[in-house]
């Protein structure tokens, strides 16, 4: 009777092993071939009302950018006015960097429209 229980304990044990071993290896295999499993999503109804706040804060967004642009490459036409009654060429080029970065933040908003449509 004694040597019926070892075994049955032994075996127990054995099967617990192998479950520990397995449920690693399973989740594994579930995630890796969940991965490739293709969704075809119908088209929503009720998309339009999340996508048309999303374009509404992108415009608020994309004004507030302009307005910093626009008053960044104001500062920078003055500086470099300034900077041309000086003889320093680090208060010119610092100049036309603002003027620069002025210009990239007013057309900002123009360039993303140009990236997007040509991703599309």
């Amino acid at each position: 009777m004694n040597r019926v229980k070892n075994f049955i304990g032994a075996m127990s044990e054995k099967g617990v092993r192998t479950v520990k071993r397995a449920v690693p290896a399973f989740f594994t295999a579930y995630c890796y071939f969940s991965m490739y499993v293709p969704v075809y999503a119908a088209k929503a109804t009720g998309t339009s009302v999340i996508t048309s706040g999303f374009n509404s804060l992108y415009e608020i967004v994309a004004a507030i950018v302009s307005s910093i642009g626009q008053l960044l490459l104001l500062w920078g036409v003055f500086e470099w006015a300034t900077a041309l009654n000086s003889q320093d060429g680090t208060m010119q080029s610092m100049a036309f960097k603002r003027i620069a970065s002025g210009l990239v933040a007013c057309l900002a908003p123009q360039i993303v429209t140009v990236i997007s449509a040509s991703l599309k």
